[in-house]
Formats: structure tokens, sequence, C-alpha cells
């Protein structure tokens, strides 16, 4: 059943023509937090390989990349970090693509931020701050 859903994932991911078009640099940043569940293990168990490897092309296809692909210890969970063009309607349809497998107890997928960014979002929450009259000085 894993095979049959990477299958699926590498073909949706390479018939995807607009993300064929997207530039390097507007791929966006994820992270994608899957707990699988007791079925999943079980096929994981008796089919043991490397998961980064088997998306690996997938996402390459899409003009993205695998940048990590870690299993938290003793969590139960695998934690995948991905760079993926600036489309959302392929963004939604990956997301949507595990949920109908059976094989997960959980999904979410975060949108990452760069330090950088994160610093400028500081910057312009200190002027807003500043200029709110709401809030007690």
């Amino acid at each position: 059943m894993f095979k049959q859903i990477i299958a699926v994932l590498t073909l949706v991911l390479v018939f995807s023509s607009s993300a064929f078009a997207a530039d390097k640099e507007e791929n966006r940043h994820f992270m994608f937090i899957g707990e699988p569940n007791a079925a999943a293990w079980q096929y994981l168990i008796e089919n043991p390989a490397d998961r980064k490897s088997s998306v690996e092309g997938a996402f390459k296809a899409l003009g993205g990349e695998v940048v990590s692909y870690y299993f938290g210890l003793g969590d139960g969970k695998n934690y995948i970090t991905v760079t993926i063009p600036n489309d959302n309607e392929l963004i939604q349809a990956i997301y949507l693509m595990r949920l109908p497998s059976g094989l997960l107890n959980s999904y979410k997928v975060i949108e990452l931020m760069p330090s950088e960014q994160m610093t400028k979002a500081l910057i312009k929450t200190k002027q807003m701050l500043n200029n709110d009259t709401t809030l007690k000085k």
C-alpha cells in the first residue's frame, strides 16, 4: 500500500505543469509532520528502506527539494522539510493526497519562515504595538 501511495505522489508531482515553470527563488518551505498508524509501522518494519530517497525524486520533478527527513525519537512521528514551488493548489494537493491513505493517525503541514523574515516581522510588530492606542504602555 505504501508503494502505491508513493507512486500516486510521484504521478501527481510529475504531471503538475505549473510546477515546472516555478522559479527556484519562489519556492516556499514546509514541514510535514506525520504520525504513522499501526498499519504503516507494520509496512515500514516489513519493508525497511530510506524513506527520504523514496520521495526525493517526486519533489525534484516538481522543482522542489526534500531538505530533511527525520523520525522523532520516542514520539512515533516523522518530520519532513521540503521546498515546494509557490503554487497553492499544488501545495494543497500534496497535503490532501496523504489524508485518504489510512496510514496516518495525524498529519499536518506547517509553512516555515526564514529567520531574516521573522526579524522583519518582529520589527513590524514593534511598530504596530507602538501605534496601537488600545494597549497600556
